[in-house]
């Protein structure tokens, strides 16, 4: 892949041994341009100077950071693409993360291999979560919670009580193939129902 299509991404992380260790990492992919900067400040300036980045990844814990609301700072700036990197950060904060606007949570332990799934889901408009980090609500397995953008819209009508046929008529789509995104979306949410898709999905941040 040539650097004009190289996914451009975003690192801001105090830590610079890891910093430098991820850059490296995600550079050998071939698939990434990498930038990383050590504050918020530093970030922000960044991110307004050029284009949006496919991908922003923040770490929760910098010392100017002012934790969400910083994170909801980035969200702004860039518009898109924005995901808490986080060694630390428990469910709690990264359900909190995703509901006011972050394209996910990406653990610092997450596997090279993962990571450059993560990534590239993120930037094509989906939602990253690690399976481990809503276990403890729903039981899913081993893997990633990783929500397609057409699921989120399809997501979100279910969520408002409509059946397959209406969500097919507004979204544009087959029954068919909202079918098969729901059954996705129940297995993805470890949900038995609709019912309990829809509670699963309320508190995982997702509608």
């Amino acid at each position: 892949m040539t650097d004009a299509r190289r996914l451009r991404v975003l690192l801001i992380d105090d830590h610079q041994l890891l910093a430098d260790t991820v850059s490296s990492a995600l550079e050998s992919i071939g698939d990434f341009a990498v930038t990383s900067v050590r504050c918020l400040e530093e970030a922000l300036a960044l991110i307004g100077q050029g284009e949006p980045y496919d991908v922003v990844l923040l770490d929760y814990e910098l010392p100017d950071g002012r934790g969400l609301e910083g994170l909801s700072a980035v969200i702004a700036a860039n518009g898109r693409g924005v995901a808490l990197f986080s060694g630390v950060a428990g469910r709690a904060i990264a359900l909190e993360a995703v509901a006011v606007g972050a394209s996910g949570f990406i653990p610092k332990t997450l596997p090279l291999k993962v990571l450059n799934h993560a990534l590239k889901f993120i930037a094509d408009g989906g939602t990253f979560l690690p399976s481990d980090l809503m276990r403890p609500a729903n039981g899913i397995g081993d893997g990633q919670v990783a929500i397609k953008p057409r699921e989120e819209k399809v997501l979100a009508l279910v969520s408002e009580g409509l059946q397959n046929k209406e969500i097919a008529r507004a979204a544009g789509l087959s029954e068919t193939t909202v079918k098969n995104d729901v059954k996705s979306l129940c297995r993805k949410l470890g949900a038995r129902n609709r019912t309990d898709l829809v509670l699963s999905a309320r508190r995982a941040g997702l509608v």
